[in-house]
């Protein structure tokens, strides 16, 4: 059984080992016939809480093994690095199992490289709700809420016990699903749609977006008693400045910034007021936040 994560609290680690211990518990034998690779990528080690996040996976695995290893074998090999691509493809192609259990996913690749990889083994792929990929595999893949804790060592057992005609009818869906929408036919149809709507406009016949109704947006906000800005930061409230005027350089040193003019009065305004709480969003540090608004 395969897992495959970053070091990260959205992707359920904590979760996955404790469903695993359970698993152990309630099936008496399986501790020495079945062997959990989790290969943790490390990320953000300089963060307080990722840090206490890796002492408690390391605490989690160390319990498991103590409880239920022996000297020739251990339920959990634990990895606290990345892995080569290559290498991880093998591991792929030769796992039975694979467990994904993030709270919180965009998609997770990870689910879809392992069906990639599996065309001869048509190993099992147990795979969280929260994770934007069971919407297109959920049909083939065993899907768990990573926070109920029994019913992922019970999707670990399904799956372990799970006869070889569902195997291929399984993988066989959500096989076909990875071969047909790869990254190249998703670029493909996007630039025959940007190219279709280049070509649509001008003529009047393609779908118009819809303007912000100024007047009712406006009336509305000054009725509201709680107001939430989630406001951007690079492009949106700054601007290209001159060398001569007053700057700050982004992270990467290639960039200089600049409050866009007239936005500071508004933005002290907004900040100000006890209804409203404003949200910059930025990938750049607060000391370069702080010297562009201040």
């Amino acid at each position: 059984m395969l897992g495959v994560d970053r070091l990260d609290m959205i992707k359920g680690l904590l979760q996955k080992l404790l469903a695993f211990e359970k698993f152990l518990e309630e099936n008496k034998g399986w501790e020495s016939k079945v062997v959990l690779l989790q290969i943790a990528a490390p990320t953000r080690s300089d963060v307080p809480e990722y840090q206490e996040l890796k002492s408690q996976v390391h605490e989690m695995v160390g319990r498991v093994n103590g409880k239920f290893g022996t000297f020739k074998t251990y339920p959990i090999i634990y990895l606290d690095k990345t892995v080569e691509f290559e290498a991880l493809c093998a591991l792929y192609a030769i796992t039975d199992v694979a467990l994904i259990t993030s709270l919180r996913d965009g998609m997770n690749l990870v689910s879809y490289e392992y069906v990639a990889c599996q065309e001869s083994n048509k190993g099992v792929l147990i795979l969280s709700e929260f994770a934007g990929a069971a919407q297109s595999l959920g049909a083939g893949a065993i899907v768990v809420n990573p926070w109920n804790i029994a019913e992922v060592a019970g999707a670990i057992k399904h799956a372990l016990d799970m006869l070889p005609d569902e195997r291929e009818r399984r993988h066989k869906h959500n096989y076909k699903i990875v071969s047909a929408h790869t990254a190249q036919e998703w670029a493909k149809n996007y630039v025959w749609q940007l190219n279709d709507a280049a070509i649509k406009a001008p003529l009047g016949t393609g779908e118009s977006l819809l303007g912000l109704p100024i007047e009712e947006a406006a009336e509305q906000y000054a009725q509201s008693k709680s107001r939430l800005l989630i406001l951007g930061f690079n492009a949106t409230l700054t601007e290209q400045v001159q060398s001569s005027e007053r700057r700050a350089t982004d992270q990467t040193g290639n960039t200089t910034l600049k409050l866009n003019s007239g936005l500071k009065g508004a933005l002290k305004t907004l900040c100000d007021n006890e209804h409203t709480t404003v949200i910059v969003v930025s990938g750049y540090g607060k000391d370069v936040l702080h010297e562009v608004t201040y």
